[in-house]
């Protein structure tokens, strides 16, 4: 790579993103640091996204594909790329306009590093509200912000996904030559993946910085963070069945198994959201199996007990009639 400018290929994965995919391009357009291109991959559009595409003209290179999913538009446009550098970016997602001036400014100070990620906005639902996603994490002094791990960022990865999303990372092309593309085998969670490949096999750095706005809306794929998370529990299971002796040689065990289960209860408890009890509970005594702790009981104690104490709150509420007012079924036999 060279020293002073090297050359970033912007691959954009599309699928019936007409409301929104005008709003990714610009984004890029607008960049400080200018990629050498910008490859839009239509996955197999039936909207109007082709129509939006042509006002850009040759600003953007379009390729048009029959449908097949996140990972193999992606795949695409890293096969079709020139650059030494790859930035992704969601077709419903923003960039700041220093995203890729900082980003590639930490890859040249630290050339160790193959991977480079940001802090980002996205809308928690359950505050009704935007947050920033390494807010999450600002407990953890092994998550280090602005340069490389001193930890081993694959042993973070395992706790928690701190990259999030697609849309905030650049990564060496290099890097993708020797641990592969994405896996498409994965609906979701196949960003996932392809991070703990990256991370195996170099260093990550996380900008501080929130660089990218995920926009959120009713047509998301991650919208169903049941499933979202199922696939997440899916990439671990995976790993840990076919890479024993990664875990074993970095001493990364008892982090899988708790991170297994604390996956699980989290399942769960969107699940009882969703009004699923019994899969739900199903997932609470999955995330007990997964690890024979006291730390891991007492998580599943925890769980259980919140989860039934709702229940009967709700059942004593319903059930709760004023003195002196007959039931509606009273009423009808009367």
């Amino acid at each position: 790579m060279s020293v002073s400018s090297p050359t970033v290929s912007v691959v954009i994965p599309v699928y019936n993103g007409a409301p929104f995919i005008a709003f990714a391009v610009e984004s890029v357009l607008a960049q400080r640091y200018q990629p050498e291109e910008i490859i839009v991959v239509n996955d197999g559009s039936v909207d109007g996204t082709l129509q939006v595409l042509e006002r850009f003209g040759s600003r953007i290179k379009v390729i048009s594909i029959p449908n097949g999913g996140v990972s193999n538009a992606r795949n695409v446009g890293i096969h079709a790329s020139t650059g030494e550098l790859i930035a992704f970016l969601d077709a419903d997602d923003i960039w700041d306009p220093d995203k890729l001036r900082l980003q590639v400014q930490a890859l040249q100070a630290f050339p160790t590093a193959g991977l480079c990620c940001c802090d980002f906005m996205t809308y928690n639902w359950s505050m009704h509200a935007k947050t920033n996603h390494f807010g999450l994490f600002s407990g953890d002094p092994a998550f280090q912000l602005d340069r490389p791990f001193a930890a081993d960022a694959f042993g973070i990865l395992i706790r928690y996904n701190f990259v999030g999303t697609a849309s905030t990372v650049v990564v060496r092309k290099a890097l993708l030559d020797q641990v592969g593309l994405f896996d498409v085998s994965y609906r979701q969670a196949e960003d996932y993946d392809l991070w703990l490949r990256c991370a195996l096999h170099a260093e990550v750095i996380s900008l501080s910085k929130v660089l990218v706005d995920k926009r959120a809306h009713d047509r998301n794929l991650t919208n169903d963070f049941a499933e979202t998370l199922q696939f997440h529990e899916r990439v671990l299971l995976s790993w840990m069945q076919t890479r024993g002796d990664v875990f074993a040689q970095r001493g990364l065990w008892e982090s899988a198994l708790a991170a297994l289960a604390q996956t699980r209860y989290q399942i769960g408890n969107l699940l009882f959201e969703k009004g699923l009890r019994f899969q739900a509970f199903g997932y609470y005594f999955r995330g007990l199996r997964s690890v024979w702790s006291l730390s891991n009981l007492r998580a599943f104690l925890y769980y259980v007990s919140r989860k039934v104490v709702r229940m009967l709150s709700f059942g004593m509420i319903r059930n709760r009639r004023p003195i002196g007012h007959p039931s509606l079924d009273q009423r009808r036999a009367a």
